[in-house]
């Protein structure tokens, strides 16, 4: 299969990875499930088994993600997870539907690319150095690229945009993922995010435009129609950039877990 071996980050990071594609060819037509290129997640609450589900999953992939679960039901499921000896953590859920579009668009207006900046997407005719280059970029700025296929638009339907300097270097990233499923109540959903900039091109808005840019094109070309996005608690910087694009806490969350000993006290992201 083409491109199947670019996967990216450490060696626990690349075999969640890799498990989550084979768990998404065991399981390719379960609206419970979403495979984003990273890992497969459980998408909202599942029930009375939701924690089952989350640990099963976890143990079998190394890491799980429970996607929009909603923050009543948090800390009962937490709980019983860490009871079986996996590790936790959460990320508020940033979601906007229009109103996202409409600041994006608004964002385009108000904000133009350095002169030395031209805008790449990621495709099947990416050469591969490329595609290295721009996860390593990704990584430095502490991001998990997802892997090659999925960049690539193959696998699941998505933009990928890096920002190229004048020297060919990549330096900011961007990107959307229509990764839910069709009978999901969040099938006309992306998980968005990925905005990224090498550190010595910060302050002139170059992921904040990337991340902009993804929203109208996810929008216009793959009919998007609501975005959603992971935020660790505290991390002010984010949620600035999320409510510059309309996108805003919502009263759901999602679940990270962790097997303490795959990961040694970290997560599969920030």
């Amino acid at each position: 299969m083409q491109f199947s071996d670019e996967f990216f980050g450490s060696e626990a990071q690349q075999t969640v990875s890799r498990n989550a594609r084979d768990i998404l060819n065991l399981c390719p037509d379960d609206p419970r499930f979403s495979y984003n290129g990273r890992i497969m997640t459980v998408v909202g609450y599942q029930g009375p088994k939701t924690n089952e589900i989350l640990t099963s999953l976890a143990r079998l992939q190394g890491s799980a993600t429970c996607h929009f679960l909603p923050k009543e039901k948090a800390d009962s499921i937490k709980t019983e997870i860490e009871a079986d000896g996996l590790a936790t953590n959460i990320w508020e859920f940033c979601e906007a539907r229009e109103t996202a579009y409409e600041a994006a668009k608004e964002i385009l207006k108000q904000h133009e690319l350095p002169a030395d900046i031209v805008v790449e997407r990621l495709s099947v005719d990416t050469d591969a150095s490329r595609v290295r280059d721009f996860a390593a970029m990704a990584a430095d700025c502490g991001v998990l690229a997802m892997c090659g296929r999925v960049m690539r638009g193959l696998d699941v339907p998505g933009i990928t945009l890096a920002g190229i300097d004048q020297t060919g270097a990549v330096i900011a990233s961007a990107w959307g993922y229509k990764c839910y499923h069709p009978k999901s109540e969040f099938s006309d959903y992306a998980f968005w995010g990925g905005l990224s900039c090498r550190e010595d091109r910060r302050g002139q808005k170059i992921a904040l435009v990337l991340g902009a840019l993804t929203i109208v094109q996810l929008w216009k070309k793959l009919q998007v129609r609501g975005f959603v996005t992971g935020v660790t608690q505290g991390n002010e910087a984010s949620f600035s950039v999320c409510k510059k694009l309309g996108l805003l806490p919502a009263g759901r969350i999602g679940l990270g877990v962790t097997n303490p000993a795959m990961f040694k006290g970290t997560t599969l992201t920030k």
